[in-house]
């Protein structure tokens, strides 16, 4: 049997679709997006195109981080970034993007190609941070459910300007 959820929550309105999901933003502070890894004017100095690149990377990269933080303050283990689930939340980061709204649209398609027996899946918009983001998860029971589902063991994150896609399974 397989299983999946899927939901999205907004920086002032939060949704829940299904039975687990979320929605995040990426960060317009590079120093705060990346835990103060890349230079503010290193990224500044980047062309546009770049500049969203590299903001995203750093705001899917610390999202990981305090997501396995959370989740092994709760006693289960980190999850691991799988190319595979990577590549399906970039594409649909960039779907969502291209449509202007936070959705699940396309998510049977995206756990049918992930092949795994469980999926859960949270996007957002409009976060400032990741921290802010995670919170917003948090805050809301279908979300929350979905970062701390024990099944789930492999994760995609990814953003595209201001949308964001958590697809993790198991």
């Amino acid at each position: 049997m397989r299983s999946f959820a899927i939901g999205s929550a907004g920086t002032m309105l939060l949704l829940a679709c299904g039975m687990l999901a979320g929605v995040a933003h990426a960060s317009d502070n590079p120093e705060q997006a990346r835990g103060a890894a890349a230079p503010a004017q290193i990224v500044a100095s980047l062309d546009p195109r770049a500049r969203e690149r590299a903001l995203a990377q750093g705001l899917s990269s610390r999202l990981l981080v305090l997501v396995n933080q959370y989740r092994e303050r709760n006693g289960l283990q980190p999850l691991r970034v799988a190319d595979d689930l990577a590549a399906l939340a970039a594409q649909h980061s960039a779907a969502m993007s291209a449509r202007g709204r936070a959705s699940h649209d396309g998510f049977m398609d995206r756990f049918d190609r992930a092949g795994s027996r469980i999926c859960v899946e949270n996007v957002a918009v409009n976060f400032p941070h990741a921290e802010a983001l995670l919170d917003g998860w948090r805050g809301s029971a279908e979300h929350h459910r979905n970062l701390l589902e024990p099944q789930v063991t492999r994760v995609g994150l990814a953003s595209s300007k201001k949308y964001v896609t958590f697809f993790a399974c198991g």
